[in-house]
C-alpha cells in the first residue's frame, strides 16, 4: 500500500468523513488517496481559511477536523488558521505535502532558507502552534506518527497537530504488518479525596459563591455533569465567552456572559462574590480584568486540565485542581450525594435583581439607524436548535456575546480568544459541513468581510445554508472608537485614506453568485429575518447600522 493510501485509510478508521483542502503538486499523492478513500473533500480558495473551517467542524462535532495543504506557500498560508485552532483549543490535524526528501532543508541539516521548488522547512515554524509536529522521513513510521498525532490532538486540552509528508514518502510502498504502533504513556490526572473535601467545605462556608463556566466543560463533554452540579448546589453561574451556549440564559442561577465586554451587571456580581469556582476557564484578562480586579474580594478555586493555565495565575488563585473538568464534576457530584448545603437565597435574589434591572436592549434602541444590539437580539430570538450563530471580530463579536441567550439549544462558534477579523466566513463553512441540516446564522463586519472574501465563492458553489449578515457601519467602528478614545480622534486606516469600509456590498454578492437582501429599517427586521430564514439558500444580507454604535464597557461604565 502507498503511504498516502495508508494515511487516508487511517482517517477513515477514525471516522473522518470530511476534509478541508486546496489541491497542490506537493500533496498530489495524498490528494489522490483522499479521492480514492471516499472522504468528502471541500476545496477552499485559500489555505488560510481551511484550518478555520476544520476548527469550527471539530468544535461543533466534538471530533477531529482535518486539513490537507501542499508544500511551501500552501503550508505557510495555513498558519493563520492554525493559530486560531491553537488558541481556541480545537483538535485539528493538518497534513502538508512536501518536496522530495533529498530536496528538503530538513534533510540537508543546513541552515538553508529553502532548497527544493516551493519548499520550506515548515515543522520548526509550526511547532509553537501545535501539540505535536512531525516531518515524516521514514515511510515505516507512518502508523506511529498518525496514531500519536491523533491521540495528542484529542487528549488532554485539545489542540492542533501537523504532519509534513515528502512526495517520495507519500508514494512509497509499505508492508502493513511491518508498521510499529504508538502506545500512550499519558498519566491520569487523579483527584485527591481530600481536595474534594476542601472544595466542599469552602462552598459550604461561602456567603456569596459563584461558578465560572468555561470552554473546558464542553471540551470535556461534561455538560450533563455540570447541569447536575448547579441543580444541586444552586450557585450563580457566569459564562466565559466560549462557555455561554452551555445552557439557556433563562435557566435558574445562570447570569450570562461576564468580562470586560460582558453584561451591564456582571462586574457587580463578580466584585460581590466571596468564593469563585472556575471550571475549565483560563480566567483571561478580558474576563477578569487586566489586574484581576473582577475578583478582588473572592477566594479563587480553579479546576483546569492545563497546568500552565493554573501556574500563570499562581499569584491570584488560592486553590487549584489540575484535572479534566468532567472527572472533577463526576467525583464532586458523587461525593456530595446526600449532603445538604446552605441556602443562598439572598445572594440569588441580589443577582436576579441585577439581571432584571439591567437589560442589554431597551426601548430607546428601537431606532434608525439600526442599533446593533437590537438587531442581534432579534436574530438570536428567532434562532432555534438547528441554528449555529457565528461571529468573528469587533462590534458583532462583542454584541453577540451579550445579547444571545441560547434559549432553544442553539450553538455558537466564534473566534473566541482572538476575536479575529475575517474568521466568520470560514467558521460558518466549517459549521455547514459539520451539520448539513443546520442553518448557519453568520455575522461579520464590512471590514472583516474583505479578509476572507474569496470563500464567498465556496459558499455559493456548495450552496451552503448560510445566511451571512454583513454589518455596514461605515467600516472599522471598533477601531475608530479606540483611536478616538486613546488618541484624541487621530485616526489611521480610514475610508478617506485607505478606502476601508467602502465596498459596494450588493456588487460583492452579485460577483459571488449570492442572493442579496438589505436590512436598513428597524421596523422591518423581524419580518425580513423570518422570510430569509424560511429557506435553505445561501444569502448575503447587508445590515445598515449606526456608525456611532456604542459598545458596552462592563468594567468601566457599570
Amino acid at each position: 500500500m502507498r503511504v498516502a493510501d495508508y494515511i487516508a485509510n487511517f482517517l477513515v478508521s477514525k471516522d473522518v468523513k470530511d476534509i478541508f483542502m486546496l489541491t497542490g503538486y506537493g500533496a498530489m499523492y495524498i490528494n489522490d488517496a483522499i479521492e480514492i478513500s471516499g472522504i468528502n473533500y471541500f476545496a477552499t480558495r485559500n489555505e488560510a481559511s481551511a484550518p478555520m473551517m476544520a476548527e469550527a467542524y471539530a468544535r461543533l462535532k466534538g471530533k477531529l477536523g482535518v486539513v490537507c495543504v501542499t508544500a511551501g506557500p500552501g503550508a505557510t498560508n495555513a498558519l493563520p488558521g492554525l493559530a486560531e485552532a491553537f488558541v481556541d483549543s480545537a483538535p485539528i490535524m493538518i497534513i502538508s505535502g512536501q518536496v522530495e526528501t533529498e530536496h528538503t532543508t530538513y534533510n540537508s541539516k543546513l541552515p538553508l532558507r529553502t532548497y527544493g521548488t516551493a519548499e520550506i522547512n515548515i515543522i520548526p515554524i509550526v511547532k509553537p502552534l501545535t501539540k505535536y509536529a512531525k516531518f515524516l522521513d521514514n515511510p515505516y513510521d507512518v502508523r506511529f506518527v498518525l496514531e500519536k498525532a491523533y491521540h495528542t490532538a484529542m487528549s488532554g486540552r485539545p489542540g492542533p497537530v501537523w504532519i509534513d509528508v515528502p512526495m517520495d514518502i507519500q508514494n512509497s510502498i509499505i508492508e502493513i504488518d511491518k508498521l510499529k504502533s504508538f502506545n500512550s504513556q499519558e498519566n491520569q490526572l487523579d483527584i485527591k479525596s481530600n481536595d474534594l473535601d476542601l472544595v466542599l467545605k469552602k462552598i459550604n462556608n461561602a456567603k456569596k459563591p459563584l461558578i465560572v463556566a468555561g470552554h473546558g466543560i464542553r471540551q470535556g463533554k461534561a455538560e450533563n455533569q455540570f447541569k447536575k452540579f448547579i441543580d444541586k448546589f444552586k450557585i450563580p453561574v457566569l459564562f466565559s465567552r466560549l462557555g455561554q451556549d452551555l445552557l439557556p440564559h433563562s435557566y435558574p442561577y445562570v447570569y450570562g456572559q461576564a468580562g470586560l465586554k460582558g453584561s451591564k451587571y456582571c462586574k457587580k456580581i463578580m466584585n460581590s462574590s466571596d468564593l469563585v469556582l472556575s471550571l475549565g476557564c483560563r480566567l483571561a484578562p478580558q474576563f477578569v480584568g487586566l489586574n484581576f480586579e473582577a475578583f478582588d474580594k473572592a477566594e479563587i478555586i480553579m479546576v483546569d486540565i492545563d497546568k500552565a493555565e493554573i501556574d500563570k495565575l499562581k499569584d491570584f488563585v488560592d486553590f487549584s485542581i489540575n484535572s479534566d473538568v468532567q472527572l472533577f464534576l463526576e467525583e464532586i457530584n458523587n461525593k456530595s450525594s446526600g449532603m445538604s448545603f446552605p441556602s443562598w437565597d439572598n445572594w440569588i435574589n441580589y443577582c436576579d435583581d441585577l439581571k432584571n434591572d439591567n437589560p442589554i436592549v431597551v426601548e430607546s434602541q428601537k431606532k434608525n439607524p439600526i442599533d446593533l444590539y437590537y438587531f442581534m437580539k432579534i436574530l438570536g430570538e428567532l434562532s432555534h436548535k438547528n441554528n449555529v450563530l457565528v461571529t468573528d471580530a469587533g462590534s458583532n463579536y462583542y454584541v453577540g456575546g451579550t445579547v444571545w441567550n441560547f434559549e432553544n439549544g442553539q450553538r455558537e462558534i466564534c473566534s473566541g480568544t482572538n476575536a479575529a477579523m475575517g474568521t466568520t466566513i470560514p467558521l460558518a463553512i466549517g459549521c455547514a459541513v459539520a451539520e448539513p441540516d443546520f442553518q448557519i446564522l453568520a455575522v461579520t463586519g464590512d471590514g472583516s468581510l474583505e479578509l476572507n472574501i474569496q470563500e464567498l465563492k465556496t459558499i455559493s458553489h456548495y450552496s451552503y445554508n448560510i445566511k451571512l449578515f454583513v454589518i455596514n457601519n461605515g467600516g472599522y467602528v471598533s477601531m475608530k472608537k479606540w483611536q478616538d478614545d486613546v488618541f484624541d480622534g487621530r485616526r489611521i486606516d480610514t475610508s478617506e485614506s485607505t478606502g476601508a469600509g467602502t465596498l459596494n456590498l450588493k456588487k460583492i454578492a452579485d460577483a459571488f453568485d449570492l442572493d442579496y437582501i438589505k436590512i436598513d429599517d428597524y421596523k422591518n427586521i423581524n419580518d425580513q429575518l423570518i422570510e430569509l430564514m424560511s429557506n435553505s439558500n445561501p444569502v448575503f444580507v447587508e445590515v445598515v447600522t449606526d456608525n456611532q454604535q456604542r459598545i458596552i464597557e462592563a468594567f468601566r461604565d457599570y
